[in-house]
């Protein structure tokens, strides 16, 4: 064989992509499995699901939905960072299940740098909320109810690390309380225990709620909303001096940290495209959430930032069990 044709034949094989390369270019080249991580009728399954169809047009592949719910969402987050990390498994959760339950749980079985974000998509504010007909209907009456009452109201919220649950926690150590906690494992079954008088009180974000707040059986006794949100009256955390309790709950979505920068970057681009379609961002406003993206660089700062001012608060308050 002549120089000529070795060299040519050098130049032919190195324009053949590896096995991997070729497969990072194709992807997304079959479904793609998005793992819920909080049960039905919460604001991350709502959210996802408004997004799925939109997204799924955006990747060019099936966009299935997969709920493995429990423990504050850490189930899904331990599955999808041990899943592959190909792409095809994607976590969604929010924001706590990466800054409050690794400040507060030493057994959590992921750590945050075990996966990496792929963006934000939506926000939901939390509030404090109480069946209609009580003891109480306004967020003094309940301080002052449950102070006098020590030990005979209990809380619901969906889970130990969670917005719901730290927010409660904080407003139980400013005033002293004691009320009982109750996990549950989404939004959606804490509604269901404050219609069913299985709790009092209940630590939730708002936009399950909405319609049993503005049909009256639910009354809203503060929330963290910054600005006042339609037919929903309550003071704000802020406003009653709790400015760390003001977390609300982000949409994420998240992958195994070590799926390819490629892989990674056409999720995002897949994300960012579907949260800039005015159908899409109507739909999510609808439910009572904002629709608000942000890549992956934003996110984890804003998750490091957040992280940050959890540990100061669980520190002082002692929450980390």
């Amino acid at each position: 064989m002549t120089l000529l044709r070795i060299a040519a034949l050098a130049l032919v094989l190195l324009a053949v992509p590896t096995r991997d390369g070729a497969a990072q270019s194709e992807y997304p080249s079959r479904q793609i499995e998005f793992v819920i991580a909080y049960a039905p009728g919460g604001p991350v399954d709502t959210a996802i699901r408004v997004i799925q169809p939109t997204l799924a047009a955006a990747l060019g592949v099936p966009a299935v939905l997969v709920t493995k719910a429990g423990a504050g969402g850490a189930l899904a987050m331990d599955f999808v960072a041990k899943s592959k990390p190909d792409g095809y498994t994607v976590a969604v959760t929010a924001n706590p299940t990466m800054s409050i339950l690794p400040a507060i749980r030493s057994d959590l079985p992921y750590k945050p740098a075990d996966l990496q974000p792929i963006g934000t998509f939506a926000v939901d504010s939390q509030g404090i909320i109480a069946r209609a007909g009580g003891p109480f209907g306004t967020f003094e009456e309940f301080v002052e109810y449950a102070k006098k009452n020590p030990g005979k109201l209990s809380y619901g919220s969906p889970g130990v690390g969670t917005v719901s649950f730290f927010n409660i926690e904080i407003v139980k150590a400013a005033y002293g309380l004691d009320i009982a906690h109750v996990p549950f494992a989404g939004s959606g079954p804490v509604k269901n225990a404050i219609m069913g008088g299985h709790v009092q009180v209940a630590g939730t974000a708002l936009s399950p709620v909405l319609s049993v707040i503005r049909s009256g059986d639910v009354i809203p006794l503060i929330t963290t909303s910054p600005r006042p949100l339609p037919g929903v009256k309550a003071p704000s955390m802020a406003d009653k001096g709790f400015r760390e309790a003001t977390l609300s709950t982000n949409m994420q979505l998240y992958v195994p940290a070590q799926t390819p920068r490629e892989v990674v970057a056409r999720l995002t681009k897949a994300l960012e495209t579907t949260m800039k379609n005015p159908g899409v961002v109507a739909a999510i406003e609808k439910t009572g959430m904002l629709a608000e993206f942000a890549d992956g660089e934003a996110t984890r700062r804003a998750i490091d930032a957040e992280a940050q001012a959890v540990a100061r608060v669980v520190k002082k308050l002692n929450l980390a069990k």
